[in-house]
């Protein structure tokens, strides 16, 4: 008899990290008060879920697109529409550089794919190419730095093996430790992604929109709550 396991498509992945942020971020938002002490971290443990498939994602649709320059537009466009929400939601600021948001994470993850794409056949650039991602994520200071590139690096180089790909994302996230240790959850979510499984996609822009929307939606909850 076949064994029977879950499968999810990529329309799945993305249902499935979109809630766990939501998750995260209301915990992150709201629920910041030491009576919510219990309530926050079970929430926050959640959300460790939402940002590897969103990695797991990015490689996926870097290996489909028929137009990578439309891709990283799509990501930079938002990332800087994105950043003034994030800055509300997180700091209550309308600017701040102390921390920009994943999405600047995502673009840079993908222009690191470009690049290794670009110089596979020169392995010292794509090295360089590695370097260079995690140095501009470090200094720009984006949510997750240079965890996130290694992150989709990995996802990418290992794409053909499964083993490897697993092995490598639970070592860089137990090197993290504290709470991100429960990010290994969204590894076995990612597990169960099978490409011919046939799902309604959302609508292109539904993700891109939904990011910096919650983080509007978040900070004026939490702005009206004040008074």
């Amino acid at each position: 008899m076949k064994e029977w396991k879950p499968a999810l498509g990529r329309t799945s992945l993305k249902g499935i990290a979109l809630l766990t942020m939501l998750c995260d971020h209301i915990a992150c938002v709201l629920l910041t008060g030491e009576q919510w002490h219990g309530l926050y971290r079970c929430m926050r443990m959640i959300g460790r879920v939402s940002f590897p498939v969103f990695c797991f994602v990015l490689v996926l649709g870097f290996l489909s697109t028929s137009d990578i320059k439309k891709y990283i537009s799509r990501l930079f466009l938002f990332a800087v529409l994105s950043e003034i929400p994030f800055d509300l939601a997180f700091s209550g600021r309308l600017f701040d550089w102390g921390n920009q948001n994943v999405m600047f994470t995502l673009l840079i993850g993908l222009l690191v794919l470009t690049g290794l794409q670009q110089f596979q056949t020169r392995v010292w650039l794509q090295g360089v190419a590695c370097l260079v991602g995690c140095f501009a994520a470090y200094i720009l200071k984006t949510d997750y730095s240079y965890f996130g590139v290694v992150l989709i690096i990995i996802f990418y180089l290992f794409r053909e093996n499964t083993v490897s790909r697993y092995l490598w994302a639970s070592i860089l996230i137990f090197s993290e430790g504290g709470m991100e240790i429960y990010a290994i959850l969204a590894l076995l979510v990612c597990y169960f992604y099978q490409p011919q499984k046939r799902e309604p996609e959302m609508p292109k822009y539904f993700f891109y929109l939904f990011y910096p929307v919650h983080l509007l939606a978040l900070w004026g909850v939490a702005f009206f709550l004040a008074f």
